[in-house]
Parts: structure tokens; C-alpha cells; sequence
């Protein structure tokens, strides 16, 4: 009876044995299954969409053996967190989707309009912050996690790197986010190779080798790993920037760059993560001033004799294609008033934009003022001037807009020769 136990056990190993051959256990079947894909939805605007950063970042997935990406992008151009917050699709995509990750781009000045001297500048995180807080909250607690994607400075104003690294790590540490310091990598690799071009021609949007060295930080971000030695050619669906759509039946190569240019963007790439790893995630960034026109100076005493004349000059106020114009201020006086008369022309055509008699001229003993009520753009621009020495004029300009919607300031200065 042993012998017949011992045979009769050994059969039914066998037969167990052969069926597992055909229906494997669970244990086994998930061992040899591929992972779950890594869901991640980019919620921006064109620096996301230039380029097709999502799908930069995927092939590089793939070229790095991680786990498959699956991506979705909410990115219209121009709009702030408020706006995706406001009109639902991006907020509809984060509740429905069972996402892992959610990156999150802040229109490039942040939210606000700023401009000094025909330059957009960095004034503040005050429509940023709290945008980023409804964000980050609604992420976590859907189970994903917030990344904020901490974008660059523009080419004419790097020094306001500090702003956007001030604003977008104290948004993340106090809600809880991670961040991809694609504008610190940026500035790395700038410094150490500056003829590696990373803007694209308006010196504000990524050229591709821009966008290639934004995702490798995101990858860097998403997956703990180096991108160092992933490929320098980046092949997938490209973004029709006319429509600013994806155009997934096509292909395209998206970014094509040497080895060493893209050494050198992949080694900026993980500098800036190892920075933010070593210095517990958030690294010291603290609050910038706002950057303003310098200050008056006293300035001569204004005589009559002196500031009566024509005046001819620049104004450095209005964005481009504005920038510069040529200032005409004439002035005389009219017993004991003073009159005068505004003129503003473009500097390459000549063409006359503001021709306009000066209601409120006011001269004091240093200073003088007046107003432009309508100026370009129907903005109500103030004007103070000084005299800084025999036949020379200077002064600060100052106009801002007042409209709900889209609320601006432009500072600016002007210098002007008497004829």
C-alpha cells in the first residue's frame, strides 16, 4: 500500500505540473507581466506644448528601459493655473484620470503683466500661489502627485531666475509637491556653454535642444535616474504649432543634437536634481525684490531759459514691437504757465503713434510732470522728468491697466537732447 500512496502522489505532481504549463499561478503570471504604465498629465501652456515636451519625455522613458509612460496634455497657449482652474478641462482630466503624477507649467511671468522698460519681468508670485495651492491640494487628493515644472528665464532678463526659483519652491514645499528644476538646469548650462542655443527665436520659448534638456529633468524628476548617455535624437508625434495640437498621425524628429551637446544637457539635467536631493527637496530660495527703474536723481534747477525748447529722445516703456520710440516733447511758456506737447513715433518707419497737447504740465523748482491720458493701447501713462545736466532731460514713465481680466503695469524710462 506505500508503494501504491507513493505512486499515486507522484502522478498527481505530474499532472499539477503539467496543467501550471497552461495556467500558470498568480505568483508566476505577475512575475513575468510587464509593469502598469506610469500615467503623468502635463497641465501648461506652450512651453509644454512646443516641442511636444510629453512625448520628449516618453521616448526617453523608453530609450532608458523605465516604465512606460502614458501622457495626456492640457496646454492652450498663454494660460495661467487660474485659467485651467477656471475653464474645467485640465481640472476634469485630474479628477477622471487615475493619474500618477500630475506636472504643472505657470505661464512664464507668472500670471502677471509686467514689464519694464518693453521687457516682461517677474513681479511677484501673488496670482501664482494661490492657483498653485488649489492645484497641488485637488492632486493629492485624487493620489497623484503635484509636480511643479519649474520653468527658465527669459534670454534678455536672466537675472530673474531667482524669482521663478523663489515662487515655485516655497509654492511646492508648503503643498506638499515635488518640483523639476528645468529653469536651474537651464541657467547651468547656459553658463557652461553659451553658444548651445536653448531659446527659440523670440528668446522666450524652448528651441528643441530647450525643450530636450526640460525633459530629461522631468525624466530625472519622474524616475530618480540619471539621463546621462539616453540618445540626442528624439523621434515621435510632433505639435503643429499653428493649431497647437498634437498631430498623432504623423511622426517626426522632435530634437536632433550631438552627443556632447547632449552630455551636456543630460549632466545640467541631473546637477540640478542632485542639488535638490542633497538639500532635503527644497533648496534655500529666497523672496527677489521688484525690479524697478532706478530712482530720480535730484536734478538741476529747472529755469525758465533752460527747459524751454524741443526735445528729441527715446521711451523705453511699451513691449515690442514698440521698442523703442522716439519721444518729442516740446515746451515753452505762456506767461507765467507752461505749455507743451507730446509727440511719440516709431523709430523705423517714423510713423506718428501719440501726437497730443499737455493738459496738466506741471513745473516745480527740480522736477516736472505730466500725464498722457490715452497713450498707446489706452493705457494712462504719468511722466516725471529732471534735468541731469545742460541739454539733457531724463525721466521715469509709468502706465497701468486696470482690467479684471488682465491686469497690467509697464515701468519705463526716457533720455532727451535739447535740438
Amino acid at each position: 500500500m506505500y508503494f501504491s500512496r507513493r505512486l499515486f502522489s507522484k502522478l498527481v505532481i505530474a499532472a499539477l505540473f503539467s496543467l501550471s504549463s497552461f495556467f500558470p499561478c498568480a505568483a508566476v503570471q505577475q512575475k513575468q507581466s510587464a509593469p502598469l504604465p506610469l500615467r503623468v498629465l502635463f497641465i501648461g501652456n506652450s512651453y509644454t506644448y512646443f516641442n511636444n515636451l510629453p512625448e520628449i519625455v516618453t521616448r526617453l522613458a523608453d530609450y532608458g528601459h523605465q516604465r512606460k509612460l502614458e501622457t495626456r496634455m492640457v496646454a492652450p497657449g498663454g494660460w495661467r493655473l487660474k485659467d485651467h482652474w477656471e475653464q474645467g478641462e485640465a481640472l476634469n482630466a485630474v479628477r477622471e484620470g487615475h493619474w500618477d503624477y500630475v506636472v504643472l507649467q505657470e505661464q512664464s511671468t507668472l500670471g502677471v503683466n509686467y514689464y519694464l522698460e518693453g521687457k516682461p519681468r517677474i513681479a511677484g508670485d501673488e496670482a501664482f500661489k494661490p492657483y498653485a495651492e488649489k492645484w497641488a491640494a485637488e492632486i493629492l487628493k485624487t493620489g497623484a502627485i503635484p509636480v511643479f515644472y519649474l520653468a527658465w528665464a527669459r534670454k534678455a532678463t536672466p537675472e530673474d531666475q531667482a524669482a521663478l526659483n523663489y515662487a515655485y519652491i516655497s509654492a511646492a514645499k508648503e503643498n506638499g509637491a515635488r518640483i523639476a528644476p528645468v529653469g536651474i538646469a537651464w541657467a547651468q548650462a547656459r553658463q557652461q556653454q553659451p553658444a548651445l542655443e536653448l531659446y527659440y527665436t523670440d528668446g522666450s520659448h524652448p528651441s528643441p535642444a530647450g525643450s530636450y534638456l526640460a525633459g530629461c529633468v522631468i525624466y530625472a524628476a519622474l524616475f530618480h535616474r540619471s539621463p546621462v548617455g539616453l540618445p540626442g535624437k528624439v523621434s515621435g508625434i510632433p505639435v503643429n504649432l499653428n493649431t497647437a495640437r498634437a498631430e498623432p498621425e504623423k511622426s517626426a524628429v522632435l530634437v536632433d543634437l550631438p552627443a556632447d551637446q547632449a552630455q551636456i544637457l543630460q549632466a545640467a539635467a541631473w546637477s540640478a536634481a542632485q542639488k535638490f536631493a542633497r538639500e532635503g527637496n527644497y533648496p534655500k530660495a529666497p523672496p527677489q525684490p521688484l525690479p524697478v527703474p532706478a530712482p530720480l536723481p535730484a536734478g538741476s534747477p529747472l529755469s525758465g531759459v533752460a527747459l524751454e525748447g524741443t526735445w528729441t529722445g527715446s521711451l523705453l516703456l511699451y513691449p515690442p514691437p514698440y521698442l523703442p520710440l522716439e519721444m518729442v516733447l516740446e515746451l515753452h511758456r505762456d506767461g507765467a504757465d507752461w505749455k507743451g506737447h507730446l509727440e511719440l513715433k516709431t523709430h523705423d518707419k517714423h510713423q506718428i503713434v501719440e501726437s497730443i497737447d499737455l493738459d496738466d504740465l506741471m513745473v516745480s523748482q527740480r522736477e516736472f510732470s505730466f500725464t498722457d491720458p490715452k497713450a498707446m493701447q489706452n493705457l494712462r501713462v504719468r511722466f516725471r522728468g529732471v534735468s541731469t545736466r545742460a541739454n539733457e532731460l531724463r525721466g521715469i514713465a509709468d502706465a497701468a491697466s486696470e482690467s479684471p481680466t488682465s491686469p497690467a503695469r509697464l515701468l519705463g524710462t526716457w533720455s532727451l537732447h535739447k535740438k
